[in-house]
């Protein structure tokens, strides 16, 4: 739900029902948008983070979200806070900074009350710019665009992870690059896609509590589950420039690792990869798909498992 007060004012309000039956406020934002170079957003949003947050789960390329993408959120990526955010350059250059509430804000959690979370991301596009909104983005516009963007993210918090007892700084931040172009004269013979991000996440050596420490579950607040390590994202894509009933095939690979911090959760350093295969039914773009998708997961410590997912996306 939206709704425009003022020239300069306006607010943003989306709910979303959890698997438990509950309702949670997914975005609560007050904007103050005087000038396209400089904005004010206060309430709940999207942090500054890598490009795969910031898609949300609806304007990704692939249907899971990436397991490397691990920065904490209150809910779905958002946190409570302000932040300012602007376009320069015609559009070309985006950033955005803010102050958050941050992470393990709970009792005899490591930081119950006393440090913000600050988190930015500056994002440069040499060819045509990102037709998202404000500082949001996407993983794929579907031949809208000549895309080559790279943005650099971070985010750091005093105390922001493990216990009471046994605290550290939290500190992480990564780079992520989208090239999506449209081959031959209005995207004749199709348009190709590739996607990158690689991030460095800390904790001081120190383990961070489970998710959803002394909660209902893991849904709630913005608790735990942090590790140490260093992950990367590689994706690429082709959508096929042929019409194939009422829509065109994507077909496309993704493949993931975050390598956890030497002998810190296990002997050497372990790891997590993923492996994603399969193509996209793309009828209006991600107002309407399909999508078909062979999962290879390996979780640290454990044996790969294998899937199949079938998955279909409605916006309107």
């Amino acid at each position: 739900m939206g709704a425009q007060f003022h020239k300069y004012v306006k607010t943003t309000v989306n709910l979303e029902r959890l698997r438990d039956g509950n309702w949670n406020v997914l975005d609560g934002i007050l904007q103050i948008e005087p000038w396209k170079a400089f904005n004010v957003w206060g309430g709940r949003m999207l942090t500054p983070s890598d490009r795969s947050n910031l898609d949300g789960p609806y304007f990704l390329s692939t249907y899971a979200f990436p397991i490397v993408a691990q920065y904490p959120g209150a809910w779905s990526g958002r946190d409570d806070g302000l932040a300012v955010w602007g376009r320069l350059l015609k559009d070309h250059f985006r950033y955005v900074a803010g102050v958050y509430r941050g992470h393990n804000w709970q009792r005899d959690a490591s930081n119950y009350g006393e440090h913000p979370l600050f988190a930015s991301r500056l994002e440069y596009n040499f060819l045509d710019p990102e037709p998202s909104p404000a500082y949001y983005t996407a993983s794929t516009y579907y031949g809208k665009a000549d895309i080559l963007a790279i943005g650099l993210a971070g985010q750091y918090e005093t105390d922001g992870v493990g216990t009471a007892q046994q605290k550290g700084d939290y500190k992480a931040w990564n780079i992520d690059g989208l090239f999506e172009k449209r081959i031959g004269p209005d995207a004749r013979y199709g348009v190709y896609t590739l996607e990158g991000a690689y991030y460095q996440y800390y904790t001081d050596g120190v383990k961070d509590i489970a998710a959803g420490y002394h909660q209902r579950s893991a849904d709630y607040g913005n608790v735990g589950g942090i590790n140490n390590g260093t992950a990367f994202l590689a994706s690429t894509a082709y959508l096929i420039p042929y019409t194939l009933g009422w829509g065109r095939l994507q077909p496309l690979v993704r493949y993931q690792q975050f390598r956890y911090k030497k002998d810190m959760y296990g002997p050497g350093h372990p790891k997590t990869t993923q492996f994603d295969a399969g193509a996209n039914y793309v009828l209006d773009g991600h107002n309407l798909r399909f999508t078909f998708d062979y999962v290879r997961y390996k979780p640290m410590g454990t044996h790969a498992s294998n899937a199949f997912l079938l998955g279909m996306q409605f916006q309107y």
